[in-house]
């Protein structure tokens, strides 16, 4: 504000500046909760940039957030065909139609335009994961589990490196009894994500889906790839101890034998290559067993305190990022 006004005692302020500043002003009351003087201010500053995609894209959100979705479809509506909208115009609008279906005496149940709102931000913008993720969260929500998980893995397909959507499939795959699949989807999303719920989350998943694709019982689906890992495993790791809880020496057998390279999940599994030649495999997975058994972790970090300290720091950096998507089908 200040160098906005500096440049006005000298003259060369410009209708921009002044509409920028008009626009941050406006933006922090609204954040303080003063919506009609922060709308207000921001409608100068759209005045003065008519053309401008964000005051009219933050006068959209300030009436949705003050609970008047009616005037927010009217600002945020149009800038679906704007050259610069972005993912989160798309969330928006689709909040807006939500709130708006749901002041109705009966709403329609199958919520086309909320629905319609995100998959117009997927064509528009087909990379973006939040997309998938908010789709495929509201297929859940109208009781659609096989949409939903076509949803997801679209979204992994379109936006390989947006850690979400591997979470909520795994979720599917496990409510499914795909265990495999739960598996590799989960192991992902833990070793992409830095938020702490979805890391506990999926170490979770891990431990879960591990345990019944190590069992007796599991049967592989008819793929290439399930029958692959059950006849490796089966034959070559099934009868390994795994005192620890850790897993390791099963996936130190995986390693040694599958072939997991003809697989599209093999940036997975060169992942867990990467950590065993640089002496960490074993401190990576104790980051999920301190989700799943505490008390196991702790018996176990003593003795691996500066192994577990090296990699921590190290995951931190170096989250795996895909160069292309894994397709399970």
């Amino acid at each position: 504000m200040l160098s906005v006004l500096l440049r006005a005692c000298t003259g060369a302020i410009s209708k921009g500046d002044d509409a920028y500043a008009l626009g941050v002003e406006g933006i922090q009351l609204i954040d303080d909760g003063q919506f009609d003087i922060g709308i207000k201010l921001l409608k100068k500053a759209q005045g003065l940039e008519p053309q401008d995609y964000d005051y009219t894209f933050e006068i959209g959100k300030a009436y949705l957030k003050n609970g008047n979705p009616k005037k927010a479809e009217k600002y945020l509506f149009d800038l679906q065909y704007h050259v610069s909208a972005q993912a989160d115009l798309y969330l928006a609008l689709s909040s807006c139609y939500a709130e708006l279906e749901e002041l109705k005496k009966a709403p329609n149940p199958e919520r086309k335009k909320e629905l319609d709102a995100l998959r117009y931000g997927i064509q528009k913008l087909p990379s973006e994961g939040i997309l998938y993720l908010q789709l495929g969260k509201k297929k859940l929500e109208m009781e659609q589990p096989v949409e939903a998980l076509a949803v997801f893995e679209s979204g992994i397909e379109a936006a390989p490196n947006f850690a979400e959507n591997y979470f909520w499939a795994a979720k599917l795959m496990s409510a499914s009894s795909n265990d495999l699949w739960a598996w590799f989807y989960a192991e992902i999303c833990f070793s992409m994500t830095d938020d702490d719920d979805l890391l506990r989350s999926s170490a979770i998943l891990i431990s879960n889906s591990l345990k019944m694709v190590s069992g007796k019982n599991w049967r592989a689906d008819p793929e290439k790839l399930d029958q692959d890992f059950k006849f490796v495993f089966s034959e070559n790791c099934a009868t390994i101890s795994n005192e620890s809880g850790l897993e390791l020496e099963n996936r130190k057998c995986l390693l040694e034998n599958w072939k997991y390279d003809s697989f599209t999940i093999s940036p997975l599994f060169q992942r867990v290559a990467e950590l065993e030649s640089k002496g960490w495999l074993e401190a990576y997975l104790a980051t999920i067993l301190q989700e799943n058994d505490k008390e196991k972790f702790l018996e176990w970090l003593p003795e691996n305190v500066k192994d577990f300290e090296e990699y921590r720091i190290w995951r931190y950096w170096n989250p795996i990022k895909l160069m292309k998507p894994i397709n399970r089908l």
